[in-house]
């Protein structure tokens, strides 16, 4: 199925440019199809939440789409380039195009903030050291975390580990970004701050996919929703249609267990 995006951002979906499109994708992990099938169209400015239980392929898909796991059939175009079977070098230059925040925020432990936020713009030679430094201290600035710029990972509280995995991210300039239900290694406390980090990005406009246990941040912020279960996408629409209408037996039994 081709994921179409709203029209709550940005004017009409057919005038903006896809950033990722995925047509049928499949993934197997020792006999078992993680991904069987799954079409995908990510569009400029949409924020795309995908939704399902556990085992259902939702993370398996992102990180596909970021050249994490190896598809192995289907086509991957990033940018209207094709992506997938690429070298090493082909996916490097994908994912300076499309970032990835992990739910275990994956800082450099020996890094300081700034130097975790600046080694990969600087490495790909998108900024030089004093570029890096000044976008990395706006974007923490913008975070509410310019006072940490130079902590270490281990004197930050999980929220703020994430926050700052957001800001490294978002250096690079990337054309979209991809979360990797970056608030499940949360405790409830600090879920909040990450998830408003999160809205803001979208409603300034930012092209993101979200795979997300919080159904309140789907319904909120998506502008389309996709629901997946063993594998394949089972039901997709606005979030008004997912959550307040179902069509799906399956879709209706899942949203029953999770609100």
């Amino acid at each position: 199925m081709s994921v179409a995006v709203s029209e709550s951002r940005g004017g009409e979906s057919a005038e903006r440019p896809p950033v990722i499109v995925a047509t049928g994708l499949v993934k197997t992990f020792k006999g078992h199809r993680a991904l069987n099938g799954v079409d995908l169209t990510l569009r400029q400015v949409e924020v795309l939440v995908v939704i399902g239980p556990s085992g259902s392929g939702k993370r398996t898909l992102v990180r596909c789409l970021n050249g994490l796991e190896k598809i192995d059939a289907g086509e991957i175009y990033i940018e209207g380039t094709r992506a997938d079977g690429g070298s090493l070098s082909d996916w490097r230059h994908v994912r300076q195009r499309v970032g990835m925040v992990f739910q275990d925020y994956t800082l450099f432990p020996h890094l300081t903030v700034i130097q975790n936020i600046c080694l990969a713009p600087r490495r790909a030679k998108i900024l030089d050291y004093a570029q890096a430094e000044a976008v990395a201290n706006g974007l923490l600035q913008r975070v509410g975390l310019k006072h940490k710029a130079h902590d270490f990972p281990a004197q930050l509280s999980g929220g703020q580990q994430q926050r700052v995995a957001i800001v490294r991210a978002l250096a690079m300039r990337p054309a979209a970004l991809l979360f990797d239900e970056p608030t499940s290694a949360l405790d409830p406390e600090t879920i909040g701050e990450v998830l408003n980090v999160m809205r803001e990005l979208a409603d300034e406009g930012t092209t993101m996919a979200v795979v997300t246990h919080e159904m309140g941040f789907a319904r909120e912020v998506a502008d389309h929703v996709i629901f997946m279960d063993h594998g394949v996408i089972v039901e997709q629409g606005s979030p008004s249609q997912i959550f307040d209408a179902p069509r799906e037996e399956r879709t209706r039994q899942f949203l029953a267990m999770v609100i």
